[in-house]
Parts: structure tokens; C-alpha cells; sequence
């Protein structure tokens, strides 16, 4: 667990961050990848400094109050989606009652 009041200042501070829920789109939870932030930076010859880390934490995890964050209980909008597979199945139910009592 990252402690928010520890300056973040290398790109696997960052990545933790942001898995952890702090940044705008993502959920806590980890998310492997193929090429770890600043990767790009590296291979290119100039890697990152802490300046341009915090510069990034800053917008992507620092900048946000703890009420704007997502979630990461509960299911959220997956309530449409009960809803509508319940509607489904109980048309389809009515369907078939319908269809035996007709004949």
C-alpha cells in the first residue's frame, strides 16, 4: 500500500498509485503490462526524473479529492444489466406460457 503523503517520485511509485484506485479511470486493481510506464522514456535515451513523476502523480493521482475517486465495491452500474437480464428472462418466460396456453 502507497502512503499518500510520501511524495511520489519514480514511475513504479506511480504505476502502484494508479492500480491502487487513484487514478481517474481505473478501479483498485492490478493490471500487468507489457511495457511498465517509462519504458518508452527509457528506450528512447531520456529516462524520467522525479520532476517529470511528480508532475505526472500530480494530475493523474494527487490533484483529485478521495471523493472523486471510483469505487472499487460494490457493483455500481452493473444494475442495468441485472435488470435487463431479469426483464429477458421474464419475457421470455411469459413468451413461452403464452405460447403452450394458445394452442
Amino acid at each position: 500500500m502507497l502512503d499518500p503523503e510520501v511524495p511520489i517520485e519514480t514511475t513504479d511509485q506511480l504505476r502502484i498509485a494508479i492500480d491502487q484506485g487513484g487514478g481517474r479511470d481505473k478501479v483498485d486493481a492490478a493490471d500487468p503490462s507489457a511495457a511498465p510506464l517509462g519504458t518508452d522514456d527509457e528506450a528512447a535515451g531520456s529516462p524520467e526524473n522525479a520532476a517529470q513523476v511528480r508532475l505526472a502523480a500530480a494530475q493523474e493521482v494527487r490533484g483529485r479529492r478521495a471523493a472523486e475517486r471510483q469505487r472499487n465495491s460494490g457493483i455500481g452500474s452493473a444494475w442495468w444489466l441485472i435488470g435487463y437480464s431479469v426483464f429477458m428472462a421474464l419475457s421470455i418466460l411469459a413468451y413461452l406460457f403464452w405460447a403452450r396456453t394458445s394452442r
